[in-house]
């Protein structure tokens, strides 16, 4: 069997070690050639890389994917890649719902095409969108259907989606069948980590294991993964180990604006972080839950106020 010549960046890319990615695929070639069918991949993952740091660099990722968006019939994984980017960097609510039916388009665009590649890369970009969005029945519709139904890139965005969602029922059940379609695969151990850290128990053990290993990597201290070895050392009782890691975190380029290292330390008790999470992101998840949680308290002590 030929061997994939983007093992080691998509390797770097699962692991959330986005710069080291970067690196890895700029060494090759990553503009348009008809001699290196890679080299459009080795730019999306750059791209994508770059979308994923935090904050996000949308200008750099732009860029990356220039030269393929001028070529004739630009590749529609660069246009969707491109699509995102320009949704993320978008703060007026318009533009970015014409960002969303771009990247919908796209997506019925790429069904039933000749390039599986082209098709995998769209609705993993897509679902991520329609997430983000809260348009969750258009994510699981995108990532269960066509080449996303035998894509681990898309089942394991599903997984986080229905983790997100307290279906541990269905994310138990599409990890399973996953193992069968690549039960070595990076992405494999990811699911399993994340079911983990959801579920508790033994399998919480694994996960912790699984993010000790990527703690242990060169390149493997990146803010994602100090926070998701933060919240297993948490569930784990580690209250200390957490924080170290949060704290390690935040010392990282960009750590100490990411919404999710602040949610965790935040839960870990690190003295500020909630007030930073919800300035920095009250939209986030937890932050959101904080705010409504401090108004139906407020309500409630309001009941018992005494009156001079």
């Amino acid at each position: 069997m030929e061997a994939d010549p983007l093992y080691h960046v998509k390797q770097l890319f699962y692991q959330a070690s986005y710069k080291a990615c970067i690196s890895e695929a700029s060494s090759q070639p990553h503009t348009p050639s008809d001699d290196d069918p890679s080299s459009l991949h080795r730019a999306l993952y750059i791209s994508r890389s770059h979308l994923s740091l935090s904050p996000p660099s949308t200008s750099n990722a732009q860029s990356v994917l220039a030269a393929f968006l001028q070529l004739d019939s630009p590749p529609l994984s660069a246009r969707a890649v491109s699509a995102f980017a320009s949704y993320l960097s978008d703060s007026e609510s318009e533009n970015k719902e014409e960002k969303v039916e771009e990247v919908r388009d796209l997506v019925l665009e790429c069904e039933g095409g000749e390039d599986p590649d082209e098709e995998r890369i769209v609705r993993v970009v897509a679902g991520g969108v329609f997430i983000l969005e809260g348009e969750n029945e258009e994510a699981v519709a995108t990532l269960t259907e066509g080449v996303a139904k035998t894509d681990l890139e898309c089942i394991a965005l599903l997984v986080q989606l229905l983790l997100s969602l307290d279906r541990k029922d269905l994310a138990q059940s599409t990890y399973a069948a996953a193992k069968k379609i690549g039960n070595d695969s990076l992405l494999i151990q990811a699911m399993e980590a994340w079911i983990g850290l959801k579920t508790g128990s033994r399998p919480l053990h694994q996960s912790y294991y699984y993010y000790e290993e990527l703690y242990q990597l060169p390149a493997g201290r990146t803010p994602p993964v100090l926070a998701s070895h933060a919240a297993a050392h948490l569930l784990l009782g580690h209250v200390d180990e957490g924080k170290a890691d949060i704290i390690e975190a935040t010392q990282r380029e960009g750590g100490d604006k990411d919404a999710d290292i602040l949610a965790v330390g935040t839960t870990l008790g690190v003295e500020g972080f909630a007030e930073r999470l919800a300035a920095t992101a009250p939209k986030h998840p937890f932050a959101a839950d904080l705010a409504e949680k401090g108004k139906l308290f407020d309500e409630a002590a309001a009941k018992f106020a005494i009156t001079a």
